[in-house]
């Protein structure tokens, strides 16, 4: 009940309540601190769209660091394997671990003590499954996703497994019961939830009727895909020799049209969009050959495209008529300026070669020396 007061006269009348302050009245430093505890970076891009002081608070280079820094899980570093010109990814190839430097003692730990070489990977338990199990050769590294890696086992690659190599843990699954006999030609994909530490593995399959999966961690099922987009789209890959790559919401799979010119003569890029389960093909814009990546970045957008051009990265977002405009040009040397003293002169010139982005955050190698490389 509210407490009352009585006036001077017989009346009687409530206790008045000072107004909330208005949010304009926040000093600056006050709403960066409120801006710091949103969830992701989705949302902070939503609140710079509010009004221009939260817009230029959400702008400001420390506050914007800070957001980062504050979600971004550490890099521990990065798994090289080397390149094949098998059709298909069902070999065993040669592992090295490149530990990325960190002032963290337990980043330097996990590199130190993570089983990045896949040696202790668990046995799989044959008991529930009738021993009918095909233990047909190693594990393979298949993708890599917010520190968990995507392996398959031997030439069919019915066996999969996400294996944690920093806790040797290990949850196995076999593909789906409907491609069993063409499972060697499965494409796949890891998409990791850094909040919950769940993920979900995306499976196509081009030939022998083009069909799409999902399985999720959480249910510790396959669902099918069942769409339009999936008999429509997928077919156009059916020359597609690589798995894919995560992105944010997104996993994508590129056509490597300069390595597989018998199937196509125009770069490709197959995007899954995880969120609302739609397949779309986009054509990157620049010539096949290119160094490129998908980034899924709220602020631009969603979907943008990440290339290198000479010494330079390029910054690709989405045009009003579905094209592509270049927003944003970076020269490596000049914005980091200390690559001149950490490279030999002779490599200021080199290609880069983009491996990701993730959070403003570039990985990416000047020398290309690997086909392919996996994240960790």
């Amino acid at each position: 009940m509210e407490p009352w007061e009585r006036s001077g006269g017989c009346g009687v009348k409530g206790t008045k309540t000072s107004p909330a302050p208005p949010v304009a009245a926040l000093g600056d430093d006050l709403l960066g601190e409120i801006l710091l505890c949103l969830p992701d970076m989705a949302s902070l891009a939503s609140a710079a769209l509010v009004c221009k002081s939260w817009g230029r608070v959400a702008r400001v280079p420390a506050i914007f660091r800070r957001f980062g820094s504050l979600r971004r899980p550490q890099l521990v570093g990065f798994i090289l394997a080397e390149g094949s010109d098998m059709n298909v990814p069902y070999h065993c190839p040669n592992l090295c671990f490149v530990s990325a430097k960190s002032h963290n003692p337990d980043a330097a730990s996990a590199a130190a003590d993570g089983d990045f070489f896949l040696e202790d990977v668990p046995d799989i338990d044959p008991a529930g499954d009738e021993g009918n199990r095909r233990y047909d050769g190693q594990w393979c590294l298949r993708g890599c996703d917010g520190g968990l890696l995507l392996l398959a086992r031997g030439r069919a690659a019915v066996e999969l497994a996400v294996y944690n190599p920093l806790a040797r843990t290990a949850i196995f699954f076999r593909v789906p019961s409907a491609w069993r006999d063409s499972s060697h030609v499965a494409r796949y994909a890891i998409v990791a939830d850094d909040a919950d530490a769940m993920f979900r593995v995306v499976g196509a399959l081009y030939w022998a009727g083009s069909s799409s999966a999902v399985f999720s961690s959480r249910t510790r099922e396959w669902d099918m895909i069942e769409s339009s987009d999936v008999t429509r789209v997928l077919p156009i890959f059916s020359g597609c020799q690589s798995d894919g790559m995560p992105a944010g919401r997104y996993a994508y799979w590129r056509s490597n049209t300069k390595k597989s010119q018998d199937y196509w003569n125009k770069e490709k890029i197959l995007v899954l969009d995880t969120e609302t389960m739609v397949w779309s093909v986009i054509r990157p814009p620049f010539p096949p050959g290119e160094s490129y990546c998908i980034a899924d970045m709220a602020e631009h957008g969603g979907l943008c495209i990440v290339s290198s051009k000479d010494q330079c990265l390029q910054l690709w977002v989405r045009s009003s008529s579905d094209g592509w405009v270049l927003k944003k040009e970076v020269s490596l040397l000049k914005e980091f300026g200390y690559l001149k003293k950490q490279l030999p002169r002779e490599e200021w010139m080199n290609r880069v070669r983009i491996l990701a982005m993730k959070m403003m955050t570039k990985h990416f190698e000047v020398l290309d020396t690997m086909e392919k490389i996996k994240f960790f």
